[in-house]
């Protein structure tokens, strides 16, 4: 037995019978609430896993734990080095940091969390907290940092530096936060400018040594004053240079030098040991210059901590970076952010303040406190747990141990009663992430079985009304009681209520579902059964492994023509050898930010050589025009050419034009498909990605060719879940082929030089994922041109069907516990199949005007319309 397509019959919109016409509107409009629940069905579920690992730790109205008395210094400058990473630090220590913290300071690593971008750095080294993850796609100066940080806490606080970080902190502060900034057009990530660059740094430096010239003595003698002084020439010439770059070791020496400049006039100014100075950075950078994801050199920064009330000793202690805040804190007396998850490293504070210390570890846990127990009155209701009452005893311990007299040993309890504290904090966040995720997963099975019986389901004539009527009763009175048995508890969670109402609701639809359809088999053979189902659960199998391994995308593709062989006798020679070819790419190292031009150059070359040898255009004149735009990009990426003011952005709006001068016979389009795209790609290339292109475009032609010289009998009308399969194995093979995990995460400005190097985050990614989804843009016109000869097989949605059941395994592997990179591994796994698929559907319809329009055909009927007026 196997599955049996639904038939689409297409619709005729002339058909004069009024009964026929309104049946077509009523399936049209099923059709588009279809979609509607899909697409709404998505997007909970991809924001229900990150808010159920990841949700965000912020709780507004915490009570503020005071600080103790007595505070070492007055005032505290903070420097960080924007993508300055622990790896070419050490490796190439600048002078005056060396000897700092060799012999004035204490330093160490401060250990970052993914993603490894600047919001979510600086939110970490102010606030002492790491928000959700969908934080970095919020904006930069139009979403400020709302919640409570060291700055808010401070008497007054002036900071200096970039326009995408300063204002995190300035707008919506209490007004004690002053900040300025340079024009935003300075941050340029074109390689040609690196002198200009440390002007970024420079400005910053100047700006705070002409405030202590003109304004400090109004804060001469103030306490709880922060500096904040961002410097961000490191992280861009980390993107434009790279990290090992000599111009990014010399910008390194001139932060170095100008530091030095600072903290003696700072002395001068303040007088010695009354100011304390932090030195750090909000994330690394890879080798080949980017950040993002979970590799040890982003994680890894340094931390040096001077000046008063610190050691002198050069010891060195490794911090996690949210425990920065309580060290900000503590050094200059104000209390600690009220959502700070830090822990203060007394370490780092001089022996003669020993007491103090204490005091202040003391604050720190009762703030910590403070979270657990407003987050087990969210989660778990208003009865106290014995989490509570074990860390109120450890913190009477404590407090014990310190009016004793014996400090040591109340520093001693109050650093176990914070990491109790913290592991109480998990607990209490993660209390409801088991029920939460069944509940997802019911809501997703219910969608899985739904679009299963949307693609081979066949209406019922007759369904008995009142089992109907029965079914919503049921469902809609167990949504009332859950509502009010929620209202009248004591749980303040509203999250509990509707992810369980997404899961009933989701039930509710599946069994109207069944009720009203039921799927249709027929028979088919023991051997072509086993090729189908047995094939198709391979290559999921293998999807998923590739998520991990990159590698086994070619086991997939070699199955893949074994397959398609047993299927088929007459498949295409070229067929095979551009998948041995896809299977060699697979195997080469990932993509990396390194511009290997003689690469894209020999891919330019193919390019030419194909528009040569193509024989579909007839038309010496487009040829000559798609050989002048591939000359033209290859000078551009060359760089004779500068083509960011125009003409690189030409060369891409025109790409539509160029496609649909070829004609729509599918082999012919096909190629003016890859043609077209091919430059815009080239010139967003770093390596062979344009290789690769091309020998996946002619590979699914020929694949295309295969299948259509096999459809000679009913046999292989039911074959479309196999299709299915391979469809699903290319749409991942787009995406992986030329990179994995972390090179897809990671972000690097070099990639979209060719067309911007100011930094613009909505415009860089726009053209990033323009570039990922340029390979799905081929893979959907095969499967447009697949379904658009016969027009019963919703190819498209069967894609759906897998990849969806393919996401079911990957929504456990989201875990909150492991590495950072781990933890980022698995979120982007999850993010890119459940997002895959639907923008294969989307593209597999955006593609029809591709495959479709022929402005050669409008051209010719034009002119003969010239001629007959004539």
């Amino acid at each position: 037995m196997f599955m049996k397509r639904r038939r689409f019959n297409t619709v005729d919109y002339e058909s004069t019978d009024p009964g026929k016409y309104k049946k077509q509107w009523i399936e049209m409009g099923s059709n588009y609430l279809f979609v509607l629940l899909g697409l709404t069905v998505h997007l909970i579920l991809l924001w229900g896993v990150l808010d159920v690992n990841f949700h965000s730790p912020i709780i507004k109205g915490l009570p503020v734990v005071s600080a103790p008395s007595g505070a070492p210094a007055k005032r505290l400058l903070l420097f960080v080095a924007d993508g300055l990473r622990f790896q070419t630090f050490m490796e190439k220590p600048p002078p005056y940091l060396r000897y700092t913290m060799k012999n004035k300071g204490v330093w160490g690593i401060s250990h970052t969390r993914v993603p490894t971008e600047s919001r979510p750095g600086h939110v970490a080294i102010a606030a002492g907290l790491y928000e959700d993850p969908s934080a970095i796609f919020k904006g930069w100066q139009e979403n400020p940092v709302d919640f409570d940080s060291v700055f808010n806490q401070s008497y007054a606080t002036w900071a200096w530096g970039s326009p995408d970080i300063i204002p995190l902190f300035t707008k919506g502060s209490k007004q004690n936060v002053h900040g300025q900034s340079y024009p935003s057009t300075w941050q340029d990530f074109d390689a040609n400018l690196g002198n200009q660059t440390t002007r970024l740094d420079s400005w910053v430096f100047d700006a705070y040594l002409e405030w202590l010239q003109s304004s400090s003595e109004a804060v001469r003698n103030q306490n709880g004053i922060i500096f904040f002084l961002h410097l961000l020439a490191c992280d861009t010439l980390g993107h434009a240079k790279k990290p090992h770059s000599r111009e990014y070791v010399e910008n390194m020496n001139y932060v170095d030098q100008r530091i030095e400049e600072v903290v003696n006039m700072t002395e001068y100014i303040f007088g010695k040991d009354t100011t304390a100075y932090v030195f750090t950075a909000d994330h690394g950078m890879t080798n080949w210059g980017s950040h993002g994801s979970g590799l040890p050199s982003e994680t890894e920064t340094p931390l040096i901590v001077w000046g008063a009330g610190v050691k002198s000793s050069g010891f060195r202690q490794d911090v996690e970076q949210a425990s920065i805040t309580p060290l900000i804190a503590s050094l200059i007396g104000i209390p600690i952010p009220t959502n700070n998850e830090g822990t203060l490293p007394w370490q780092y504070f001089d022996m003669g303040y020993h007491r103090y210390v204490a005091h202040s570890l003391l604050s720190n846990v009762k703030q910590l406190m403070h979270q657990v127990t407003e987050n087990r009155a969210i989660n778990c209701e208003s009865n106290i747990d014995w989490r509570e009452t074990q860390l109120n005893d450890k913190i009477r311990k404590a407090v014990k141990h310190v009016r004793e007299g014996n400090v040591m040993a109340g520093i001693q309890k109050a650093d176990e009663a914070i990491n109790f504290s913290k592991e109480a904090l998990l607990y209490f966040r993660q209390y409801q992430r088991i029920r939460f995720l069944v509940y997802l997963s019911i809501m997703w099975i219910g969608w899985i079985i739904m679009l299963f019986l949307k693609i081979t389901g066949v209406k019922h004539r007759h369904v008995q009304t009142s089992v109907l009527l029965l079914v919503n009763i049921g469902f809609a009175s167990l949504l009332i009681i859950m509502f009010i048995r929620h209202i009248t508890s004591d749980c303040s969670n509203w999250r509990l209520p509707c992810y369980a109402s997404f899961a009933i609701i989701s039930v509710w639809l599946t069994v109207v579902t069944v009720i009203t359809s039921t799927p249709v088999f027929i028979e088919r053979s023991t051997g072509e059964l086993f090729i189908d189902i047995g094939g198709t659960l391979f290559l999921l199998i293998i999807s998923f492994v590739g998520l991990t391994y990159r590698f086994a995308f070619s086991i997939g593709i070699l199955s893949l023509i074994l397959i398609q062989v047993a299927k088929s006798k007459d498949t295409p020679a070229s067929m095979v050898w551009t998948s041995i070819a896809l299977c060699v790419f697979l195997l080469l190292p990932v993509v990396e930010p390194y511009p290997r031009i003689y690469i894209v150059i020999i891919s330019i070359c193919v390019a030419i050589a194909i528009v040569i040898v193509n024989t579909s255009q007839s038309d010496i004149f487009q040829r000559i025009i798609e050989i002048l735009r591939l000359i033209i990009t290859s000078l551009i990426y060359l760089e004779f050419i500068d083509g960011r003011n125009w003409i690189s952005w030409i060369i891409l709006l025109t790409t539509p034009l160029s496609i649909w001068f070829y004609p729509i016979e599918t082999t012919k389009r096909m190629l003016g498909v890859m043609l077209g795209f091919f430059c815009p790609l080239a010139l967003l290339s770093a390596s062979y990605e344009p290789l690769f292109f091309v020998t996946l475009t002619i590979n699914l032609i020929c694949w295309l060719q295969a299948i259509r010289s096999s459809k000679n009998s009913e046999e292989d009308d039911t074959g479309d879940l196999i299709k299915a399969a391979f469809f699903m194995l290319y749409v991942l093979l787009s995406f992986f082929g030329t990179g994995n995990m972390a090179s897809i995460s990671s972000f690097d400005p070099s990639w979209t030089r060719h067309f911007v190097t100011v930094f613009s985050p909505f415009l860089m990614t726009s053209l990033i994922i323009f570039k990922l989804s340029i390979p799905l843009i081929i893979v959907g016109c095969i499967s447009y041109s697949l379904e658009s000869q016969d027009y019963k097989k919703p190819i498209s949605l069967a894609v759906l069907f897998l990849g969806d059941c393919l996401s079911l395994p990957v929504m456990y592997c989201v875990t909150p516990y492991g590495s950072w990179l781990d933890i980022g591994s698995a979120i982007s796994k999850f993010i890119i199949v459940i997002s895959l698929p639907c923008l294969f559907v989307l593209l597999r319809y955006l593609s029809r005007p591709l495959m479709k329009l022929n402005l050669e055909r409008f051209r010719v009927n034009l002119l003969s319309q010239k001629t007959h007026i004539v």
